[in-house]
Parts: C-alpha cells; structure tokens; sequence
C-alpha cells in the first residue's frame, strides 16, 4: 500500500493546529472574483459556493471548437474517455494531458469536500494550494508518476487537470512522492492556469 504525505507551507503549520473546525475567511463572491486568503490552505472547512455553471462540458469541445485553447495546449489530437470523464489530449510533442472533472452523483455528492479533505486511501501524495492569482481553491496529488491538480470553480463539478508520464513509479514512500510531486506539478499548474484564463476570465471559487 502506497503511503500518503500531507505538504503544508511551512510558515502555516501552526495555524493548523489553531483553525479546528473554522472556516477559512474570505471576501464575498464578486466578478471578477476575488483573490483568497493565502493562509486557507491551513483550513479544513472553506466558504465555497456551488451556483457556477461547471467549467468542463464531458467532452472534448472545448479544445475541439476553440483555437486559442488549441493553440496554448499545442494540440495535436483529442480523444473523450466517457468511463473517466477526461477529454485525452494529445500535444504536438507526443505528451498526454488529461481534462476532465468529478462530477456529483449519488456516490460522491459533494466531491470538493472529499477533495480539499484528501478523503482518500489511494493518495500517495497530497499537497493544497490557489492557483491563478490565488482566486481559485485547488489540490495537488501524485499517482502513477504523475501529478494531478484538483480545482474549485465554483460550481459542485471539480476540474481535474493530470499529467502522467507513465513508466516505473519508483520506490513506495513519502520522500520519493513528494519528489515527484516537485518535479512534476509545477508543469501542470501552468497548464491549469492556462485553462481558466481561457475558458473562465475573472473567474474563481468565489465568482460570482
């Protein structure tokens, strides 16, 4: 069984100690949306919002149907996988990215909850953080070598954006994941952020 490590910025491990059960502050929702509170990542129970239309469609329109998307991602070719919910795309220097999302179902109702809690025995790796001028709530993890970056947009569906280059995962333990989790994340934070400065402009967890 693959081990788990929880990263946290190291200047907020204490407040985690002191939160318990608050809620993080932050601003009320606005459009443009407003930027988050670095220290959230310290909290286990945020002011989300779930009035947003969702971000992914279950499909691969959007690279399909959208050049300037096309043209950022470097497209090569696109392919929807119904069974992941993940529009596969292929770029033009022979990676895969995949783009998808969790959506509620009876199952997982409520799947930023479980997200942003890590509510999972699978997760080798798991590390919070806001990306795109801290307006958006979002999850890192690493699985199969890869990394794969959770997002609240503010509606119940979480985007998920991965990266998995496949091959040996390597040795079992937190050091090795966290390593890769270094390696690799950062390149798929470029491609989240990308994403919703295309397809969700002045967009965020708390947009209104």
């Amino acid at each position: 069984m693959r081990n788990r490590s929880l990263t946290v910025l190291p200047a907020l491990a204490a407040a985690l100690a002191l939160t318990g059960c608050t809620a993080a502050p932050a601003p009320s929702p606005s459009h443009p949306a407003p930027a988050l509170p670095a220290d959230s990542v310290a909290y286990d129970t945020l002011p989300v919002i779930t009035t947003r239309a969702p971000l992914f469609p279950n499909s691969c329109a959007q690279f399909d149907q959208n050049p300037q998307l096309r043209s950022a991602f470097e497209v090569s070719s696109t392919l929807f996988d119904p069974y992941g919910s993940v529009c596969v795309v292929r770029r033009q220097d022979g990676r895969q990215v995949e783009v998808g999302a969790l959506n509620p179902s009876d199952r997982l109702p409520d799947p930023w909850t479980g997200t942003w809690g890590a509510y999972s025995y699978t997760l080798q790796h798991f590390r919070r953080s806001l990306v795109q001028d801290n307006r958006y709530y979002a999850v890192s993890t690493v699985e199969s070598n890869g990394c794969t970056f959770s997002v609240n947009t503010g509606s119940s569906q979480v985007l998920q954006v991965s990266v998995k280059p496949g091959g040996d995962p390597g040795e079992f333990s937190p050091e090795h994941d966290r390593e890769i989790g270094d390696k690799t994340c950062p390149g798929v934070q470029q491609l989240v952020e990308t994403y919703l400065k295309i397809v969700d402009p002045g967009g965020g967890s708390l947009a209104r």
